[in-house]
């Protein structure tokens, strides 16, 4: 069952329904910590376009993690791959 969740994203209150409130706030500490890390490097800009950007860097690091999964499970697939082949190979060979 989804609950209402309190929240403060950007200095700015907002009520969020979920299922896992732990998850939510994780999620909204990662946010608040990229419009912080932002604010100190770009103070000249509004409260929405650091939303924005902050939305831009975590987008990224979602993909570079999908991209870094991708290549893992391809390198796991091989190295099974390998395992199997080699397993076959000793299975086909006579018992001394």
């Amino acid at each position: 069952m989804s609950k209402a969740i309190r929240v403060t994203i950007g200095g700015k209150d907002l009520t969020l329904r979920g299922e896992n409130e732990e998850k939510i706030k994780k999620s909204v500490r990662e946010v608040n910590l990229q419009i912080q890390s932002l604010q100190q490097s770009l103070r000249e800009h509004s409260t929405p376009t650091l939303s924005l950007l902050a939305a831009l860097n975590i987008a990224e690091r979602y993909h570079d993690a999908e991209e870094q999964n991708a290549r893992d499970v391809a390198y796991i697939a091989d190295e099974l791959d390998k395992m199997t082949q080699y397993l076959e190979r000793a299975a086909r060979q006579p018992l001394p």
